[in-house]
């Protein structure tokens, strides 16, 4: 009998830690590790929302709308580190990235986990595609949180997404200070971070990506911002109009514009070493075939074969035609020849009285 209530209680127990290991509830996605992975007691989903104005009760909730926001859900993990796990689903893969530059408190460094992260003290932020992850703790907690967004970051690696924004790209290397690289893929998130502090000469009325840094070269120092627009055109409309504003305590600001960038210097600096910083700024068009099967094998003199195969098939055919128009002429006018001549054989009038052409004899009476 004993036995038997055992084995009835093994049972329950199986069923209630199978129970507890359940798909988060509706409206949630599969992110979340379970409370037993990461050694939390319970785990508690909290609110999910897609309503951006839901955001102000959030840290930072304004500029993760600024972003593009899409989507928020988290969940509580309780036991002797408590934490929390907040997922984003924003616009794209460049808003995503754009958080771990503004909310992050070191480097943003290459995943995994995600395609980039940056850990803080009591924080762990990835970004994958365009979902951006927040991990948050209490105390001494930075092995579980790099744990838990380790898991997490396992999870979401069937999300896609562009990863680096291009434009940061574009700094230059010398004197350039990682840790102050804030990106913004609009000029609203820009004018939220930078509240009412933001330059005169970054005019937030236009349409672009702003990257901004510190750098330090020898014994000067400044901040090094960079403005892409969707044209040259507009990169250079903005740079004509770009007027220098008196700045405080005896600092300079330099421009400089390359294609549709606008670089802007501010900071001590002489006009030699800020020649030589902006001159790094350079902006090129390229071109490059892409090979659907991934190797060079369609190539030919560095065109790819069906490029190549049709121009010279329009070249065949071109000749084709002419060869062929040069032949009907040909025939067309043998022929008329041919026929003249047998009508000249069989009809009685010469050749001087041809009665195709009218004779008009005149007589005096």
């Amino acid at each position: 009998m004993k036995q038997i209530f055992f084995a009835i209680l093994c049972v329950l127990a199986t069923a209630g830690v199978l129970s507890a290991q359940v798909r988060p509830p509706s409206g949630f996605s599969d992110f979340f590790p379970e409370a037993a992975e990461i050694g939390a007691s319970t785990r508690d989903f909290g609110p999910v929302f897609e309503d951006a104005a839901s955001l102000a009760k959030l840290t930072n909730g304004k500029l993760v709308s600024d972003v593009g926001f899409i989507r928020y859900e988290r969940a509580d993990y309780s036991g002797a580190s408590p934490l929390s796990i907040e997922v984003f689903t924003l616009l794209d893969s460049l808003a995503a990235y754009s958080l771990l530059t503004l909310l992050g408190e070191n480097p943003v460094q290459p995943g995994p986990p995600g395609d980039a992260f940056t850990a803080g003290s009591n924080s762990f932020l990835f970004a994958r595609g365009r979902i951006f992850v927040r991990v948050l703790g209490k105390g001494d907690t930075g092995e579980l949180l790099e744990k838990s967004a380790a898991i997490v970051g396992a999870k979401t690696e069937h999300i896609s997404g562009v990863g680096r924004p291009g434009l940061i790209d574009y700094f230059p290397s010398d004197g350039y200070d990682a840790s102050s690289l804030r990106y913004f893929p609009s000029q609203d998130a820009y004018k939220t971070w930078a509240g009412g502090k933001k330059p005169d000469y970054i005019d937030t009325n236009g349409d672009m990506e702003i990257a901004t840094a510190r750098y330090f070269v020898e014994n000067r120092s400044g901040t090094f911002s960079l403005m892409k627009f969707p044209t040259p055109e507009l990169a250079e409309e903005y740079y004509d109009e770009l007027a220098a504003p008196a700045v405080p305590n005896g600092l300079s600001i330099y421009a400089r514009r390359a294609g549709p960038l606008v670089a802007c210097l501010e900071g001590d600096f002489d006009p030699v070493s800020a020649n030589r910083l902006l001159s790094e700024v350079r902006f090129s068009y390229s071109l490059h075939w892409i090979n659907d099967d991934g190797n060079n094998a369609g190539i030919i003199w560095g065109v790819p074969r069906v490029i190549l195969s049709s121009v010279v098939n329009s070249l065949i055919f071109s000749l084709a035609a002419c060869v062929i128009a040069v032949f009907i002429g040909f025939a067309i006018g043998t022929g008329r020849f041919a026929l003249r001549r047998y009508k000249e054989k069989r009809s009685p009038v010469p050749l001087e009285e041809d009665p195709g052409f009218t004779r008009l004899n005149l007589r005096k009476r």
